[in-house]
C-alpha cells in the first residue's frame, strides 16, 4: 500500500459557487472534514470556517450558493459548517474520479494557498490505483504532489478506539469485498447486511477511515478528531432554504 498527498487547484476561480460567496465576503475556509455524496447527485459536507457570522450567513443564503440547508455550530474560536448543497459539475466529476478507484481518503482535507481556494488532499491505496486516480484527476483540475510513500499498517493499535458498531461496519466491508480491487460491492449491499441506510453505511465507513489513517501516518488523532467533544457542547443554528 502506498499514500499521495497532493494540491488540487481549480483552473478557474473556487470548486464550488459557496465556496466563491463564503471568500468574497471576508470568511476563511480551513478544512473539509467530511463529505457525503448523495443518490441524487447533491452533497452533505463538513467544513471548518472562520469569520463573522453575519457575513457566514449572508453568503450561504446568497441566491447563487446553491445550499438547501445548512447548521453552524461555533467550535473553538471558528465556526462548523454542515450543508446541503448542488455540487458544481467540478466537484461532482471529482468525487466520481474518487469512486471509481479502490483509495481511501484521509480526512480533514485542508484549504490552502491564495484566498485558501487550493485543497490538500491525502489519498492510501495500492500504487496502480493512486496512479490512475493522479492521471484521471490531473484530467480536469491543476493536481501538485507534495508528498508519497510506502503506508506501513501498524499493529492494529487504532482499531482500540472504534466503537463497537464501527468495527462491526468494519468487518462486514472488507468480508464483503468492498476493499477489493475492483469494488465488489456498494453501500447498499453493505447496509442491507446491516440494517441500516447506505448513507449511514457510507458515514461510517468515512469516520473509520479518517480515524484509522490518521492514526497511523501522523500517530496522533486528526484535527477534526480532536475537536469532536468540544462540537458536542457548542452552540448551534439551523437555517433551512427553501428549494433547490
Amino acid at each position: 500500500m502506498r499514500y499521495v498527498t497532493y494540491v488540487l487547484t481549480a483552473r478557474r476561480g473556487h470548486f464550488d459557487p459557496g465556496e466563491a460567496l463564503l471568500c468574497e465576503c471576508g470568511v476563511t475556509l480551513r478544512t473539509i472534514q467530511d463529505i457525503d455524496y448523495l443518490t441524487d447527485g447533491t452533497i452533505v459536507t463538513r467544513r471548518e470556517i472562520q469569520g463573522d457570522r453575519g457575513d457566514i450567513v449572508r453568503a450561504l443564503e446568497h441566491p447563487d450558493s446553491r445550499i438547501f440547508e445548512y447548521l453552524l455550530s461555533d467550535v473553538d474560536g471558528g465556526t462548523i459548517l454542515q450543508m446541503h448543497y448542488q455540487p458544481s459539475e467540478l466537484t461532482s466529476d471529482l468525487l466520481e474520479i474518487h469512486q471509481r478507484h479502490a483509495v481511501l481518503l484521509d480526512y480533514p482535507m485542508e484549504y490552502t494557498g491564495p484566498g485558501n481556494a487550493r485543497l490538500r488532499v491525502s489519498q492510501i491505496g495500492c500504487e496502480s490505483e493512486l496512479q490512475s486516480l493522479v492521471a484521471e484527476t490531473r484530467g480536469i483540475v491543476d493536481l501538485e504532489i507534495e508528498r508519497l510513500g510506502r503506508y506501513d499498517p501498524s499493529d492494529g493499535q487504532p482499531l482500540v478506539e472504534l466503537t463497537d458498531r464501527q468495527r462491526e461496519v468494519l468487518s462486514v466491508a472488507i468480508e464483503a469485498g468492498y476493499y477489493q480491487e475492483p469494488r465488489e460491492v456498494t453501500y447498499q449491499d453493505l447496509a442491507d447486511q446491516l440494517g441500516c441506510s447506505a448513507g449511514t453505511v457510507g458515514q461510517h465507513l468515512r469516520r473509520i477511515e479518517s480515524q484509522l489513517m490518521s492514526t497511523v501516518i501522523t500517530g496522533e488523532k486528526s484535527a477534526a478528531q480532536r475537536r469532536s467533544t468540544s462540537e458536542e457542547d457548542s452552540n448551534t443554528e439551523t437555517r433551512p432554504q427553501s428549494g433547490r
